[in-house]
């Protein structure tokens, strides 16, 4: 008399179901790592691990450590992607760089470096994306800033640090950025901002700045008369 379980087909004609098959948690055993010295080209042995919990290697002839290599993604960084693209999720919402580093520990410099890398690569995408784009109405303004300093306490002498102004044209109906300028507020800044406008946007349309004299000449100049041109002056 055999005291085992029954066959999982005769139990199930018994019973009138099937039991479900069992499944092991256990992980898989991972193939062991190896490390070979760059000096003696011989294997190295396990010799503890980093503070941040890389595993180091010692070769048993000359006695050099050596550690593990790191997974570099999104130009050169360790941070995985997944909270590269959390951190871009906080930045587009509006979080300032202090408070997503309190909300996932990820120091601040490298999260200002996930904003440059991101940034022109946004840059780009708009640049080869965005042409020729049919509109009718555009509306052109500047969004003021500084860098370092402001103008007027900037003694420096260094002409990236002070204001800062972006140019940004976009369509008034469907609010589609078509192109944005970083510059100082001057005719030369103005003049390379209305030309971007020209290969961003195509066709007859209305263009609205405000009353910055500079809009004039450089509209005139680079869109001719293929648009309707107003200022809007706040009173």
């Amino acid at each position: 008399m055999t005291t085992g379980r029954a066959h999982p087909q005769a139990e199930a004609e018994r019973t009138g179901f099937l039991r479900p098959p069992s499944f092991s948690l256990s992980r898989p055993n991972k193939a062991r790592e190896k490390m070979t010295c760059h000096s003696c080209r011989i294997e190295c042995r396990k010799f503890g691990k980093t503070r941040k919990g890389q595993q180091r290697y010692r070769c048993s002839q000359c006695y050099k450590t050596y550690s593990e290599p790191r997974n570099e993604y999104l130009g050169g960084m360790y941070t995985a992607p997944e909270k590269v693209e959390g951190v871009i999720n906080l930045l587009v919402e509006g979080c300032s760089i202090r408070s997503i580093r309190r909300l996932t520990g990820i120091d601040q410099n490298t999260i200002m470096k996930i904003l440059v890398f991101v940034g022109h690569r946004c840059q780009r995408l708009l640049e080869n994306k965005c042409r020729n784009v049919p509109v009718s109405d555009v509306q052109c303004d500047e969004i003021w800033g500084f860098v370092g300093c402001k103008e007027k306490h900037n003694r420096t002498g260094n002409p990236e640090f002070g204001d800062a102004y972006c140019f940004v044209a976009f369509e008034r109906a469907s609010k589609l950025v078509l192109t944005w300028h970083l510059g100082r507020r001057s005719t030369r800044d103005t003049e390379v901002f209305i030309e971007k406008l020209n290969e961003a946007a195509s066709g007859k349309f209305q263009i609205a700045t405000d009353g910055f004299a500079p809009y004039f000449d450089a509209i005139h100049m680079s869109l001719g008369t293929r648009v309707d041109y107003a200022q809007l002056i706040k009173v």
